[in-house]
């Protein structure tokens, strides 16, 4: 759900709510009773989109900037190579790909 919300563009603790039919509150509280970190989720969702758009297509990197809902396509290259150690070009070119480090579940986790 939260990869669709990426998508959409609309990213929000309370578009999040109103979609599974609960307070924005209410999932608050159930994603810290799980661990869980609603922003940590959006980074990943979006980290994981945007390795498969780079891997598997040939949209230009501003293209899925904006799919991603970033407003620049140097925000989105900044926070792609946090992600992944690599700029969205070295990615794609597959210099990178065997050593980065895909974000795992835990990357979701409450610190």
């Amino acid at each position: 759900m939260i990869a669709g919300l990426a998508l959409s563009g609309s990213v929000s603790l309370e578009t999040a709510a109103d979609r599974l039919g609960t307070s924005p509150r209410t999932l608050q509280r159930r994603l810290t009773e799980s661990g869980l970190n609603f922003w940590a989720l959006v980074e990943q969702s979006r980290f994981e989109i945007a390795a498969a758009l780079l891997r598997d297509t040939d949209l230009k990197v501003q293209e899925i900037a904006v799919r991603l809902g970033y407003s620049s396509p140097g925000g989105f290259s900044r926070a792609f190579t946090r992600w992944a150690g690599c700029s969205p070009s070295v990615f794609r070119a597959a210099r990178c790909r065997a050593e980065w480090r895909e974000m795992g579940r835990n990357d979701a986790r409450l610190r």
